[in-house]
């Protein structure tokens, strides 16, 4: 075999080895971004309730060092006590105290063989799927073309062929993903 030869199989080996790759990382990023988001979101919510039971806290000692008679003192409890219920509502809608666990890499989150809830998101699954199948199908062309042949035209559309399936094969993933995530509450 000569060295053009096993640099073919190398490449058309190594492209679907390189695209799972990307996958992993790529999965693995955007579990990092959405813990990241839901941590920030509800340190932003303790933040903003702190800044307002703080003011609240302060507002009702001016109010009470201020003379006045007893209504306007009990009116004046009943906004400081709205004030509390509005940070304390801002923490509850912040979600969960605790973060979810980091979900584990596996086949099924990487193939997407999970139940999805939304029929376009099930559709761009499908067609994900067909995608790797043809990626498949195109990597096993490649090595054909390269063992018979070696390097030539052949062998360059189907390396060219192999990598417009992987490149479309992950963008189908991350879209079937976030079609199905749109629309959670």
């Amino acid at each position: 075999m000569r060295a053009e030869d096993v640099a073919a199989v190398v490449v058309a080996v190594v492209v679907p080895v390189l695209t799972a790759t990307v996958a992993v990382f790529a999965v693995a990023w955007q579990d990092r971004q959405a813990s990241r988001s839901q941590t920030g979101r509800r340190q932003r919510a303790f933040e903003d309730a702190t800044r307002q039971v703080d003011f609240a806290v302060l507002w009702w000692d001016a109010r009470q060092r201020l003379p006045g008679n007893q209504e306007e003192l009990a009116n004046a409890s009943r906004v400081a006590q709205r004030w509390l219920d509005q940070a304390g509502a801002l923490v509850v809608a912040a979600g969960p105290g605790t973060v979810d666990p980091p979900r584990r890499l596996s086949p099924t989150r990487l193939l997407l063989l999970y139940p999805f809830r939304y029929t376009a998101a099930k559709f761009i699954r499908a067609s994900f799927l067909a995608a790797l199948g043809i990626m498949a199908v195109t990597s096993v062309g490649v090595l054909s073309v390269a063992l018979s042949t070696g390097t030539g035209a052949d062998f360059g559309w189907s390396l060219t062929w192999l990598l417009l399936f992987a490149l479309i094969a992950l963008s189908l993933r991350f879209w079937a993903v976030s079609a199905d995530a749109v629309r959670q509450p």
